[in-house]
């Protein structure tokens, strides 16, 4: 069966709820198959709108990311169905149908950082992408710095807002830039997603490029999914990439790989519990950042098993702390890291956090307030988070508002499965990552509930 791709509004949040009560689980256990990664998912989706030909992406998540990405193409002209849970895109190469167009982006970070350099390498045309206020508050002039080396007509707004951001056509002309990584991989990302497609050969350098970073490395492998081939040569804190272009994306047919992050909620959970949870579409040996909160798992006394998917088994509370480690590499697992440090035996310190005030909220200061909350106790740094342990049930059953940020609504759902409940206001704010991640839980058998009074 075949139905048009969505055309909903990106930003939109699930519709449900206006809140809902986690309650207190022992020992839950069970085998769950958790969504596509919507970073690798909307970095296939854009390459195969500027592919020329049809490409077919299987394994895709059904969340607002992917609405975002699906929702630009078709404001592009770009037509795409589904048939069967595949996604059939229709590229076009640079011959963008819709010359002129309105397209909101919503709150999707991937779209306004890849998309903005596809669109200035186009010959012609003009766009205007729209955001919400969140996204329009994150930054994005590193992006918009390195692409203007290469020629790209791109006007933002005068006021520091990243949103709306015009795009003008024209080409891209290629030769040397660089560009900063330091704030977020995203941005080298999105610029070498265009460089194959600067009128002669392109020279990146990245700069401040976390070394143990794999997003970028994802985004190379993707590219060469899609025909295109870059070099690369590594220095201490600077990459340097070569792509012999002009050169035009082909087609492809991929399966997305179960997204690592959002597993580590589950895997998490049975850490925290002292349960046995299998997430069995997570690959072991994949480059997804995500994976390495494996480790720390380990750390912490978990039982971590490899096979058929990846199966963790708690060793029940305490859990192990009393170390400190540097996130930057998985920053995204930050908030549970977090959470699970409130059932150590020690305090955890975590480092190199600064770029994550800058993501949906500025999760230090909301890690920090949110958990004070709930009677933890926590010392909040410029650049990193400790969190001291608190006795199960001296932790208070909170009410939390996540600041419509999808990673802290995930995350303090396990705090109160954990220990005494919790409430969690705008649950519908998973739907940016995970629509069905309550549901999920669920099935493992915490219980849920909620009103929409």
């Amino acid at each position: 069966m075949r139905t048009k791709a969505s055309g909903l509004d990106p930003g939109r949040v699930a519709d449900g709820p206006k809140w809902l009560r986690v309650f207190p689980v022992i020992r839950p256990s069970g085998v769950i198959s958790v969504p596509g990664s919507k970073s690798l998912g909307n970095r296939a989706i854009l390459l195969a709108g500027v592919a020329a030909g049809t490409s077919r992406l299987r394994g895709l998540s059904d969340s607002g990311d992917t609405d975002a990405a699906l929702s630009a193409l078709a404001g592009l002209g770009i037509s795409s169905e589904w048939d069967d849970g595949v996604l059939i895109v229709h590229g076009r190469g640079l011959d963008f149908p819709n010359l002129r167009a309105d397209i909101n982006i919503g709150s999707s970070g991937t779209v306004g950082r890849f998309l903005p350099g596809l669109l200035a390498a186009a010959p012609r045309g003009e766009w205007l992408l729209r955001s919400t206020p969140q996204l329009a508050r994150r930054p994005l002039q590193p992006l918009l710095a390195a692409l203007r080396q290469w020629g790209a007509g791109l006007d933002s707004p005068p006021d520091g807002q990243s949103f709306p951001l015009r795009v003008v056509g024209g080409g891209l002309y290629g030769g040397e830039a660089e560009v900063s990584a330091i704030a977020s991989s995203q941005f080298a990302s999105g610029v070498l997603m265009a460089a194959p497609l600067c009128r002669q050969p392109a020279v990146l350098r990245i700069l401040g490029l976390d070394p143990d970073e794999t997003y970028v490395g994802l985004t190379f492998d993707l590219m060469r999914r899609f025909g295109v081939e870059a070099r690369f040569r590594r220095e201490e804190r600077v990459q340097t990439v070569f792509v012999d272009s002009p050169l035009a994306y082909r087609p492809a047919e991929l399966e997305i790989e179960a997204d690592a992050n959002t597993a580590m909620y589950f895997l998490a959970l049975a850490a925290l519990t002292g349960g046995t949870i299998a997430v069995v579409n997570l690959d072991p040996g994949s480059r997804q950042p995500g994976l390495r909160f494996l480790d720390i798992l380990s750390r912490m006394g978990c039982e971590v098993v490899r096979s058929g998917g990846v199966t963790v088994r708690g060793r029940g509370l305490p859990l192990r702390g009393g170390f400190s480690i540097d996130m930057r590499a998985m920053s995204e697992m930050a908030p549970t890291l977090c959470v699970l440090a409130v059932f150590a035996d020690a305090p955890v310190a975590m480092t190199n956090l600064l770029h994550i005030r800058g993501h949906e909220s500025d999760r230090l200061t909301a890690l920090a307030s949110l958990l004070a909350g709930a009677g933890v106790a926590v010392d909040e740094a410029s650049d990193g988070i400790t969190v001291h342990p608190l006795a199960r049930e001296r932790i208070l059953a909170a009410v939390i508002d996540p600041l419509d940020d999808h990673r802290l609504a995930m995350s303090f759902s396990l705090l109160g499965a954990a220990a005494n409940g919790v409430t969690i206001l705008n649950p519908g704010c998973v739907g940016k990552t995970c629509p069905g991640f309550f549901r999920l839980l669920g099935t493992l058998g915490v219980t849920v509930a909620g009103s929409s009074d």
